[in-house]
């Protein structure tokens, strides 16, 4: 056998060889993203709900964005109180609006999924009694804590001992409520008046809902394009499945 036939049967020998160690010890990859939807696999549709077309509760994990801030507030007894009096022990579904609010798909968009939300959890006495809703006006110079307990009234004219309650709470003035809203980070301005350059009575701002867990951490927020219903019912139900699971 000649020295070049031995040389290319060594070669091949040792690409062979380097072949299967690399095999061995460093498995094939999936690709990037096959077979996933969101973070579930595509081979086990049952933890799509058929109904909604979301993700099944408690198959998916909502992660802690942020603490909710600590500052002070006025209930609608136009009492002082802290935030956390509103945000610890449930879960909570919180928003800010303003009661003059037109545009329809900003706070009566709010308004009405809140009320939806708020119909569908009572018909579940368990689930109704661990969700609390709030809402906070930046508008505390019309939107007064007289105002609140109105609309208080108004949301829960039906309730029973076991009903969601639906808090409405302002602020004694605008010092007091932009460090609310920063530590949010909501964001709100007053419009200006292009022919005066005076400010209005209407308030410019991004809708956003909190969704925050029974220890006051932030687990998700929604804007218009990614509220409905179904999707905080969801989100809650998988906190609630969460804690659960904790114990």
């Amino acid at each position: 056998m000649s020295k070049a036939l031995i040389f290319k049967l060594f070669l091949v020998g040792l690409v062979i060889l380097v072949s299967t160690w690399l095999y061995l010890s460093f498995p094939l990859l999936p690709k990037e993203n096959e077979g996933q939807v969101g973070s579930f696999s595509s081979n086990t549709p049952s933890v799509i709900d058929q109904k909604t077309e979301l993700p099944a509760a408690g198959t998916y994990k909502l992660h802690k964005i942020f603490s909710t801030p600590e500052k002070q507030i006025l209930d609608s007894n136009g009492e002082a109180k802290y935030l956390h009096e509103f945000t610890y022990g449930k879960y909570t579904l919180l928003t800010f609006f303003y009661q003059h609010c037109s545009d329809a798909g900003g706070c009566p968009y709010a308004m009405s999924v809140f009320n939806s939300v708020k119909s569908t959890l009572e018909k579940d006495a368990a689930l109704a009694q661990s969700v609390r809703m709030v809402s906070i006006s930046f508008d505390p110079y019309r939107d007064t804590p007289m105002m609140m307990a109105g609309l208080e009234k108004q949301m829960n004219k039906n309730d029973k001992k076991d009903s969601v309650k639906w808090s409405f709470l302002t602020t004694a003035n605008t010092d007091a409520l932009l460090p609310l809203v920063d530590g949010f980070g909501q964001n709100v301005d007053i419009v200006i008046d292009p022919a005066t350059g005076s400010q209005t009575m209407t308030y410019q701002h991004v809708l956003k809902v909190f969704l925050i867990d029974r220890v006051g951490f932030v687990r998700e927020i929604y804007s218009t394009a990614y509220l409905s219903p179904e999707m905080l019912l969801n989100d809650i139900k998988t906190l609630a499945m969460e804690d659960s699971h904790s114990f």
